[in-house]
């Protein structure tokens, strides 16, 4: 069964049209004892009109993690969907300020995730 699950819209701009997160780090964790889990990232600008910016596919053994980075230092917003053929998967989602420092706002963890259906 395929699930996926989106951080929905983040602002990625200051009142004075600034950048928040130059990039964001994507975590995979596969919880599954033994079966491999496929994981689709895809990463959309919304300036407008939604535009894909980032599709990466792998593989995450089980009992292992991952993590991605994706510059978005050009969207005023943006989305992360993650796609997975697994129910034991947890994703998580973390801005990085120009100041390579994580941003809570764009702290996204697995229960704020919304399922896509």
């Amino acid at each position: 069964m395929i699930r996926k699950y989106s951080t929905g819209p983040l602002n990625n701009l200051t009142e004075k049209d600034k950048t928040v997160s130059k990039d964001i780090v994507v975590n995979s964790l596969n919880q599954h004892q033994h079966k491999n889990a496929r994981v689709r990232i895809k990463v959309y600008a919304l300036n407008g009109k939604k535009k894909l910016i980032h599709d990466v596919a792998f593989i995450v053994k089980p009992n292992e993690s991952t993590f991605n980075s994706f510059f978005v230092g050009n969207a005023k917003q943006y989305e992360v969907q993650f796609i997975t053929n697994q129910l034991k998967v947890q994703f998580a989602s973390f801005g990085i300020s120009p100041k390579d420092r994580y941003v809570a706002a764009h702290r996204v963890i697995n229960s704020e995730l919304t399922r896509i259906v």
